[in-house]
């Protein structure tokens, strides 16, 4: 599985945030997006998740042209910042929501759903409340919903933003061992260069709605393009 970004400029209303953006990510590939705030990496996911429309350009994954197809038929799950879950729903009925619009039988929801709670480490947990659940259960919980639906592409928005420190290594580690379970690709967007340090492979650097750099992790700490990207990851250069 593949994802392909070709020329993409997109925005809201007369505002353009990216602007003729091209990247690449292939599968067990996982590609930090980083850059100073406001630069559009967000945007950039919510582009890719079709949220927000192109002005041109061509979005491909898994070698099909998702460009203009609606949220739902693109196949990508979504890990949002603030995790998007139903608080009146417990964690069974929130991680099977995706595969009941898609109109899933029954049996196989209630087998896919159990599956997904042994990936993420919770089994057991079905029948909680969302509130019941610590900062990292409730990531887990949105991660299993996202990749319950066997997505071809993972998008993951500051997934360690809203994780105290006390527990965050433990989070952080979760995730690394989860995502190398996964033969998709997996987009994550952080500031915080430890977490870029990682959980990622490759790197990404944005600026103004632009990639300005992409590669290795090493690569682009020991040869930053320009004296921006230097001063932007001076705290690891």
């Amino acid at each position: 599985m593949m994802l392909t970004i070709e020329n993409i400029s997109s925005g809201y209303g007369n505002k353009t945030i990216l602007k003729n953006l091209s990247l690449q990510a292939d599968a067990k590939q996982t590609l930090v997006l980083m850059g100073p705030s406001g630069c559009g990496k967000t945007t950039l996911l919510l582009t890719i998740l079709g949220i927000v429309s192109s002005q041109e350009g061509k979005v491909t994954l898994d070698h099909k042209d998702v460009t203009n197809l609606p949220i739902e038929n693109r196949n990508i799950g979504y890990l949002p910042q603030d995790y998007g879950l139903f608080p009146h729903m417990n964690v069974n009925e929130n991680i099977s929501f995706g595969l009941k619009v898609r109109n899933v039988p029954k049996d196989l929801i209630v087998d896919k759903t159990t599956k997904m709670l042994e990936l993420v480490d919770l089994p057991g947990y079905g029948k909680r409340k969302i509130n019941e659940l610590s900062g990292g259960e409730k990531q887990r919980v949105a991660l299993a919903r996202a990749l319950a639906i066997e997505p071809s592409l993972l998008l993951l928005d500051e997934p360690l933003s809203n994780i105290d420190q006390v527990t965050k290594h433990e989070v952080a580690d979760q995730l690394k061992q989860l995502f190398q379970k996964l033969n998709i690709p997996i987009i994550l967007v952080t500031h915080n260069y430890e977490d870029a340090i990682y959980l990622a492979d490759t790197i990404a650097i944005m600026i103004q709605g632009k990639i300005e750099q992409v590669g290795k992790i090493e690569e682009v700490m020991n040869h930053p393009k320009n004296d921006f990207i230097k001063k932007l990851l001076k705290p690891f250069a």
